[in-house]
């Protein structure tokens, strides 16, 4: 049976507390974002501008489309409750005319096209209007400062490996994933750092320990990185199996960071490995990167997943 080797090693606290639970927890999903809900503050809980920068591209266009819809509903309401006869130029027989006819007179005036053809006649509607005015530039600002925070954001554009690899390594065994740039800037100075967290079987409690890392730092991230842990004496992993990793609920938290050259900021990338996602007695398939006549090198990225079953006894240099 494996033994848990903890010896000269310390335990860390992450912050997601010792609690061992009862059911199997994912402190960061696949893509890195941290999987707790705050919750108990309501309405006061929301954070509107950090789900806007942070939501998908198809999410964000939705609200757009449906707030600007929903905004001239309710003011082609208001203006037909004041009546269409405030209106000059609304040429229209029947009532759902009418209400159409307004309702795009709501989008030239929210958006201060104005063509002219129905314009307010009455005090009220031409009250209206103007508050309609003010409303529109001031939420298409908000709108543009949105877009700006969501494209201005530096950001590193990391692909990971799909699975997390045991792997041979030396004379023994290795723990490895791999990482590529998905974007054309440059990524420098970059540091990796792995931490597990896994329940302890006799104390009851969650531990948390980082892993040693072959190579922990380089300078340019320009093709691949494969990030490699020795299953050596002095890994709190040592002796574990795969079945191990499973009774521990072990999940391993990957933090990545980079300078980007383009913006020179540092930047951060996180990822999570579960059991699920590891692969015993593999190893990656080595990237072949392609020089043209003119020397430039092209590599493709999505290799990085590609993996060959080996056999158990099976050593790499």
């Amino acid at each position: 049976m494996a033994i848990f080797n903890n010896k000269n090693k310390e335990a860390l606290e992450l912050g997601f507390g010792s609690k061992n639970y009862s059911n199997r927890v994912r402190f960061l999903d696949s893509n890195g974002k941290v999987n707790v809900h705050r919750a108990g503050m309501g309405i006061k809980n929301l954070d509107v501008y950090h789900w806007l920068i942070t939501t998908s591209i198809l999410n964000l266009v939705l609200v757009i489309i449906s707030s600007y819809v929903l905004v001239n509903l309710i003011f082609a309401v208001i203006y037909f409750w004041i009546g269409p006869q405030n209106f000059g130029g609304l040429d229209a027989e029947t009532s759902s005319q009418q209400f159409i006819n307004l309702f795009f007179f709501s989008a030239q005036t929210i958006t201060t096209l104005g063509y002219g053809h129905i314009y307010p006649t009455g005090n009220a509607a031409s009250v209206a209007a103007a508050v309609e005015s003010l409303l529109g530039l001031l939420t298409f600002a908000l709108a543009t400062g949105v877009l700006y925070g969501r494209f201005s954001r530096p950001r590193a554009h990391l692909l990971y490996s799909n699975n997390i690899l045991i792997s041979p390594y030396k004379d023994g065994k290795g723990i490895m994933f791999r990482i590529a740039n998905r974007k054309q800037y440059e990524l420098i100075e970059s540091e990796a750092s792995v931490t597990i967290t896994l329940n302890n079987l006799e104390s009851k409690k969650r531990e948390f320990f980082n892993l040693k890392l072959e190579i922990s730092r380089i300078n340019f991230l320009t093709l691949s990185w494969t990030i490699v842990h020795p299953l050596d004496e002095e890994s709190p992993l040592f002796g574990l199996t795969i079945k191990d990793f499973k009774e521990r609920d072990v999940e391993f938290i990957i933090l990545i960071k980079a300078i980007n050259d383009t913006y020179s900021q540092t930047v951060y990338s996180r990822k999570s490995y579960k059991v699920e996602e590891m692969v015993e007695n593999a190893k990656f398939k080595p990237l072949t990167p392609e020089a043209n006549k003119n020397g430039r090198v092209r590599l493709t990225v999505t290799d990085i997943h590609l993996y060959d079953v080996v056999k158990p006894n099976t050593n790499v240099s």
